[in-house]
């Protein structure tokens, strides 16, 4: 992606308020409960408090009718630039949104998931900042499903709000396939995944995620696989510890990040969005666990080689290979 010096400056202004929100809502939130609760009579407890109650009463679309300006915004599309951003399609935006028009579901299952997903951040620029309109029609019809703690959570709804995130919840999700042009996107390995991967080591947290594949088959939906290369590279997690065991039970991320000169700021490392093509599942109401084991293993294997097929394209990931747990 062509780009001048002064336009990735800006990307990388514009890219770290994402992160440092993400980041600092949840000790915010903590810092200002607990001021509460040690001087209970403090103006300064309730004026520290105030960020979180105004949020708390904020509806989610204020911040989903503020997508389209924030994302298009020149400063917003400068951050793909920052990235090096590009994408790699086996099944183009056309054709995925054609099947989708006519009534053919899909979970957009995306991989890995990181501390924040720029990769997702950089598709949904992409994509809503698309001329031709059908990107735009991707980003507004495909949301990304989102942990209920983190859609609901003070200032961190209003973040991903701007996504139109939705709750990934069973339920919630089963009933969405279930009607016309109900897709979504997935990040099927979750916080988990944050875990499992180091700057040597790539790793999908799939094997014992199974379900959606599940969801799929019951509903007669599809599964698309995604690669997203550089997404673990951008911001270093402290993986083990008591905030690490804290942040798997809450399901987002609460342990110590780090970026660009140890701070909350993203690193410029190359980011690639690779899609492979459906899978193919079969519509069946009530699939065995052999149903769902054979087409999960065709999955794993779709996805293995989706990234065996782009690697050679990020110099990070030329020699490595992708594991699963």
């Amino acid at each position: 992606m062509e780009s001048t010096a002064f336009e990735r400056f800006v990307g990388g202004l514009a890219a770290t308020p994402f992160i440092v929100i993400y980041f600092v809502a949840p000790l915010y939130s903590l810092s200002a409960l607990t001021l509460l609760v040690v001087q209970p009579f403090s103006p300064t407890s309730y004026l520290a408090l105030l960020p979180i109650l105004i949020s708390m009463l904020t509806p989610a679309a204020v911040s989903r009718f503020a997508s389209p300006y924030l994302l298009c915004s020149w400063a917003c599309r400068q951050i793909p630039k920052y990235f090096s951003y590009e994408e790699y399609h086996e099944m183009t935006d056309a054709e995925l949104m054609d099947g989708h028009a006519s009534g053919k579901r899909f979970i957009l299952v995306a991989h890995p998931h990181g501390v924040f997903s720029y990769t997702g951040v950089c598709g949904a620029i992409a994509t809503m900042s698309s001329t031709n309109g059908i990107g735009r029609k991707l980003a507004t019809e495909v949301p990304t499903a989102a942990a209920t703690v983190i859609r609901t959570f003070p200032l961190l709804k209003d973040l991903l709000g701007v996504f139109g995130v939705i709750d990934a919840a069973g339920p919630v999700l089963k009933k969405r396939l279930s009607r016309n042009r109900g897709s979504f996107v997935l990040y099927v390995g979750g916080i988990a995944e944050l875990f499992e991967t180091s700057a040597k080591r790539e790793c999908c947290y799939l094997l014992q995620r199974k379900g959606f594949i599940k969801l799929a088959m019951r509903t007669g939906a599809d599964v698309v696989p995604a690669y997203f290369f550089g997404n673990t590279a951008v911001l270093s997690v402290l993986s083990t510890g008591p905030l690490a065991t804290l942040s798997r039970k809450l399901g987002m991320s609460v342990t110590l990040t780090w970026g660009l000169w140890g701070l909350p700021i993203p690193k410029p490392v190359k980011l690639i969005y690779t899609r492979g093509r459906p899978l193919g599942l079969p519509h069946i109401e009530n699939p065995t666990d052999a149903d769902v084991e054979e087409w999960h293993n065709k999955y794993v294997a779709q996805l293995k080689k989706l990234f065996d097929d782009y690697k050679h394209t990020h110099p990070l990931y030329a020699d490595k290979e992708l594991q699963f747990k």
